[in-house]
């Protein structure tokens, strides 16, 4: 028998190589700008997993290096100028695709005015700047300029607009809301500008800690939601199991490390930063996703069940189905179904005809997920398989920003034992609402 499944289908187009060219501005969704640093793109372990391209800038002989039982997952290109050669993999690690040989690249928000210039930037008050030390129950705060802001328990909710960054931003067990919001990682100095290089604001998640935010959607910071100072090297950082940050929109730090560790995620809509490390488990997680406002689903083209005598069972998994949720939400709910037609061969008489009702379908757990998401299968394992003679759920998603879920669903069919011999054909058909 041959299951046939509606297929999503990605074309990929490259340009010729080998043509000299003058670098352009990097159209990828994470953008690695160190150009000579070794393993700026560091993963030793976790997971980076992004929707686009990587690029990684270093023409370092390891630019960048993939270490342990992990992997890194990109629908378009990897590479950069010192791929492939430079882009080392060790004790199990993995790019996926193959990284390939790319020019370099020039920062894409090279011309964006910074604070306290641009226009989206809060009026300086005069010194000290003040602080912020959130340790119970909920509060708000406005845009402004602030020496520290940290949030130890409760919920911090930041009303719309840029808030400037002095010295650092720490969510320790807490949580941080806020709706078209851009963080600014300025320096000590502000409202002067960090020396060349220099280590000034940082933001840390950690500890439980969660920071739920959306990016602008007009004016000079859309789609922002953190930006550091050009000369600013201090990291942006989640760190922990149960620590997250979805960013809601792009992270810019030309100078800074984004970093993820010790099973902290982290999602983005783009990265363009200096450079890039996970570490400290396989669950630490970067999604890069753009927003592009779609919810769709990704399934195999067909899969053969195998075969089985009359009033006997054939079954196998029918590979990957991946739901894809780009609308960037701030709550996000989708529930995935599976329906089926009937099986049939010939002509489709009622002897060769294999109904909707003998089509049992179970998804079994996750296989892979991004973002910040809780997700809980239709059915768990085997035991629980239900009969596609009317649709039944599949998945269900729940949570914030960009994500992803991935589940290899098996499907069973009951032959009758008054079916005929031959090739039954049938579609099991994966929605997504």
């Amino acid at each position: 028998m041959v299951l046939a499944l509606v297929s999503a289908l990605t074309w990929v187009v490259t340009g010729p190589s080998g043509t000299a060219q003058a670098a352009t501005a990097c159209t990828a969704s994470l953008c690695v700008l160190n150009p000579s640093a070794a393993n700026s793109l560091y993963v030793h372990p976790g997971n980076i997993q992004v929707t686009g391209s990587i690029l990684v800038n270093s023409t370092n002989s390891q630019a960048a290096l993939v270490s342990g039982t992990t992997s890194i997952t990109a629908t378009g290109t990897i590479g950069g100028p010192a791929a492939p050669a430079g882009f080392a993999t060790a004790g199990g690690g993995s790019y996926n695709p193959a990284p390939t040989n790319q020019p370099a690249v020039t920062d894409p928000y090279a011309s964006l005015a910074q604070c306290p210039a641009a226009p989206a930037c809060p009026t300086t008050p005069a010194l000290p700047f003040p602080v912020i030390n959130h340790v119970t129950g909920n509060q708000t705060i406005n845009p402004g300029v602030y020496a520290t802001i940290s949030s130890l328990s409760g919920t911090l909710v930041l009303n719309p607009g840029t808030y400037v960054i002095t010295t650092g931003m720490t969510i320790s067990g807490g949580k941080l809301t806020g709706s078209g919001v851009t963080i600014y990682l300025a320096c000590p100095t502000y409202p002067v500008a960090c020396a060349a290089p220099a280590g000034g604001a940082f933001f840390s998640d950690q500890t439980g800690g969660k920071s739920t935010l959306s990016a602008p959607t007009t004016g000079a910071f859309a789609g922002l939601t953190f930006i550091a100072d050009r000369n600013n090297t201090a990291a942006v950082t989640v760190s922990g199991n149960g620590s997250w940050i979805t960013g809601g929109g792009a992270v810019y730090t030309a100078s800074g490390k984004l970093a993820v560790a010790s099973g902290g995620k982290s999602s983005f809509t783009r990265a363009v930063v200096d450079t890039v490390e996970t570490t400290g488990s396989n669950s630490s997680q970067l999604s890069v996703i753009p927003t592009t406002g779609t919810l769709s689903v990704g399934v195999p083209t067909t899969a053969g069940l195998g075969s089985a005598a009359p009033g006997g069972t054939v079954g196998a998994a029918v590979g990957a189905v991946t739901v894809s949720d780009q609308r960037g939400l701030t709550n996000a709910t989708w529930t995935a179904t599976a329906s089926a037609t009937n099986f049939t061969t010939g002509g489709a008489t009622p002897a060769e005809t294999i109904t909707t009702s003998n089509v049992y379908y179970w998804s079994g757990p996750a296989t892979n997920t991004t973002g910040t998401v809780t997700v809980s299968p239709g059915q768990s394992d085997a035991s629980a398989k239900q009969s596609l003679g009317s649709p039944r759920g599949a998945f269900v998603s729940t949570g914030n920003g960009n994500s992803s879920t991935t589940w290899s669903p098996t499907v069973v069919i009951t032959v009758p034992a008054a079916g005929v011999a031959g090739t039954y054909t049938g579609t099991v058909t994966h929605s997504v609402a």
